[in-house]
């Protein structure tokens, strides 16, 4: 074997290693504040933004509750967009709490945060989750008055539908998707049902259904942000990055600032082997991310170092072990450093 090639073949070998797939399980957005430690002890994330009844995203900061069994309650701030964040979790049960806002009903969101089977271990795996506020008495109106993607959909579809956004607040995905079909059974066209059906089959790792619903959700709106989002990073779980490419540039033209795009691109290109176009995403995740999207740094490290870049790879992992100091893997990861720094590439 030709030094040129092992080479190659170690650089691949350290792009799969360095690289463990983090698990988001549907629609992510940007997001910057770091909300504080919770501290469960776990590696889960509920990121999430807050939406005015109009469906526009709130441009003002509100407080946020986080209600847990191990430590009470836990008070946040959104930023200036709207987006929140609660991090180091560990399976279990969490609501999210809005009651501060005098025009608006409290809201009560639940999160069921579950270890399966096929959640990586090693990585920050993210929950998002998306609120709409209610103004107070506006309880008896029909949905349609709130939300102009529900026109022209029978009242009693519309009822499955809201019954099943109520379930998954409370973290019952298996109830929400009996009430989704429902409402699918009553108006076979309900877009923003295929599209919800098409997340909660993500957020359980059911892909073969989620596709199925997506793709349906996509056939009868096109140019829905969420279903397209959501498809494509399906696709790249599902290693199919030369079409996950394609969908996710397009939900990017919606939304050029959505970090999750950017970072969902940059692995599907990564793997790829289209290492540049890679490394633009990716940094794209971060500038419109933060540090939420730090995992963008362990794929920017493989990157770097299949390239050869060795000393920025270096920069890159310390930078993660920087910000995640009890990651799982901390220990290989700082393994992996000192091997890199005993090669001799060039930087």
């Amino acid at each position: 074997m030709s030094t040129k090639l092992k080479h190659r073949l170690e650089r691949r070998a350290l792009l799969v290693l360095v690289a463990a797939l983090a698990y988001v399980p549907a629609l992510g957005q940007r997001i910057e504040p770091d909300m504080g430690e919770v501290g469960t002890g776990g590696n889960f994330v509920i990121i999430g933004s807050v939406f005015f009844p109009s469906g526009q995203r709130v441009d003002r900061r509100i407080r946020v509750k986080l209600y847990t069994l191990t430590r009470g309650d836990v008070a946040s701030m959104t930023d200036d967009n709207g987006r929140f964040a609660f991090r180091r979790l560990a399976p279990g049960n969490y609501e999210v709490v809005i009651d501060g806002e005098k025009d608006y009903e409290v809201v009560r969101y639940r999160v069921n945060i579950i270890q399966t089977s096929r959640t990586p271990i090693g990585t920050e795996q993210i929950y998002p989750i998306q609120i709409r506020l209610q103004l107070k008495g506006a309880r008896d109106l029909k949905p349609g008055v709130l939300n102009s993607e529900l026109a022209g959909v029978p009242p009693r579809a519309q009822k499955f539908y809201n019954k099943a956004l109520a379930l998954a607040q409370e973290g019952n995905n298996k109830g929400a998707v009996e009430q989704l079909q429902q409402a699918i059974t009553d108006h076979p066209k309900f877009a923003l049902a295929f599209t919800e059906l098409g997340a909660q089959y993500l957020n359980t790792g059911e892909l073969d259904k989620a596709e199925k619903a997506l793709r349906s959700a996509l056939e009868l709106s096109p140019d829905s942000f969420a279903a397209r989002m959501n498809y494509g990073i399906l696709l790249v779980r599902l290693n199919r990055f030369a079409e996950a490419e394609t969908e996710l540039r397009l939900a990017l033209k919606q939304d050029e600032k959505s970090a999750v795009g950017h970072y969902y691109l940059g692995r599907a290109l990564a793997y790829l082997g289209r290492y540049e176009n890679a490394e633009v995403e990716l940094n794209l995740a971060l500038a419109f991310g933060g540090e939420e999207m730090k995992e963008a740094h362990r794929y920017l490290a493989a990157i770097y170092n299949a390239r050869g870049k060795t000393q920025r790879s270096i920069a890159e992992l310390e930078i993660y072990l920087k910000l995640t100091p009890k990651a799982p893997d901390a220990e290989k990861l700082r393994a992996m450093i000192q091997k890199l720094r005993e090669t001799k590439r060039s930087p």
